[in-house]
């Protein structure tokens, strides 16, 4: 078994908030808390986490996690690898937007003239060393 590479700090990262590395369990609930499917939370920031959970288990797209005795909070699931799942929780604001609802709806409505803007982020340095073709 090979071990994954780990990037270096100056690395850019798309995640918005510092994560910070923990060993907790959590409880992801859905089916209006009818079904739940227990994980271990890996790594926490304040927008989002890193979960691991059986690969047999069908995540779905939008759900409630408890973790610990913490208050349930609704999120999304960004992606799944194997065990790991990638989510956001919807109860905070990304950068620009108003609060979101359990549903991924904004609480806030955005103003008319802003419009949608892209930003674009240069690649992580760990991903452009893979790609010789790739010049910055």
């Amino acid at each position: 078994m090979s071990a994954l590479p780990h990037p270096s700090i100056d690395d850019n990262e798309r995640r918005v908030a510092p994560r910070t590395r923990t060993l907790r369990s959590a409880k992801i609930l859905f089916n209006n808390r009818y079904s739940t499917f227990d994980c271990v939370l890996r790594n926490i920031s304040s927008t989002g986490a890193l979960l691991t959970i059986d690969p047999s288990v069908p995540l779905p797209k939008v759900f409630e996690i408890r973790i610990g005795d913490d208050p349930i909070r609704p999120a999304k699931l960004v992606y799944r690898r194997e065990a790991f799942a990638g989510i956001h929780f919807l109860d905070v604001a990304e950068e620009g937007e108003g609060e979101m609802d359990f549903s991924g709806h904004e609480r806030e409505a955005a103003s008319a003239d802003e419009g949608l803007r892209i930003h674009p982020r240069p690649l992580p340095q760990a991903l452009v060393q893979r790609l010789p073709w790739f010049h910055s």
